[in-house]
Order: structure tokens, then sequence, then C-alpha cells
């Protein structure tokens, strides 16, 4: 049952994360990355899970009042080991900055990793 609560709180932390950035106010001429990976392995007491996150983030120099939000998730449950993988590129371009000052993008990379050895041998 315990096992159950904590997948099930993970997910829903999950999904909350996803409508965090529809929450709150938008930033006008900053172009902004938002990320959010969750890594979930449920396995045998006597093995590991392996969970690697590689993303990168950018924005070009004419980036001007864009936003791109991206969201994953990856689910392992079983008796053996696991390895987990997730890869993110998030390059936002374009817009029309009428100042011609230009502004730092906002990068926000958030992970999520839940390394449950649960199962007997």
């Amino acid at each position: 049952m315990k096992l159950k609560l904590l997948a099930l709180s993970a997910f829903s932390i999950s999904a909350m994360s996803a409508f965090t950035p529809a929450l709150t106010q938008k930033a006008n001429a900053v172009c902004i990355n938002n990320r959010v990976g969750v890594q979930v392995g449920i396995h045998g007491k006597n093995s590991v899970a392996n969970q690697n996150q590689n993303a990168s983030q950018s924005a070009s120099d004419d980036c001007f009042n864009n936003q791109s939000s991206v969201t994953g998730t990856q689910v392992y449950t079983g008796r053996g080991s696991v390895n987990q993988n997730m890869n993110s590129n998030q390059h936002l371009s374009g817009g029309n900055n009428p100042t011609g000052v230009r502004v730092k993008p906002i990068n926000n990379n958030v992970e999520v990793k839940v390394n449950v050895p649960a199962f007997p041998k």
C-alpha cells in the first residue's frame, strides 16, 4: 500500500509541475525555457537504478517574448536493475525586440529522481 502511495505522490508532483508555468504571471520581453524531468525506479532490494538526465536549454540572440515548457516521465517497476536515461534539448528563437536590449533567457530545469528498492529478490 505504501508503495502505491509513493508512486501516486511522484505522479501528482509531476502533474502539478506541468501547471506551474500556467499559474505564474508571464514575463514580457524575456525568453523562458521550463523543463521538468521525472524518473521513477521501483526495483528489487538487491538491484540498482541508474538515473541520468541530460538537458540543454538555450535561446538565440534575437529571442524576444517567447516561452517553452517541456515535461518528461520515465517509470520502471520490476525486480531487476534499471538504467533510465533522459535527454532533452530546448532552443528558443524569434520574436521582434523593439528595444534592441538583449536580455538573457531564463532557464528553469527541474529534475526529479525517485529510487525505491522495494521488491524482494
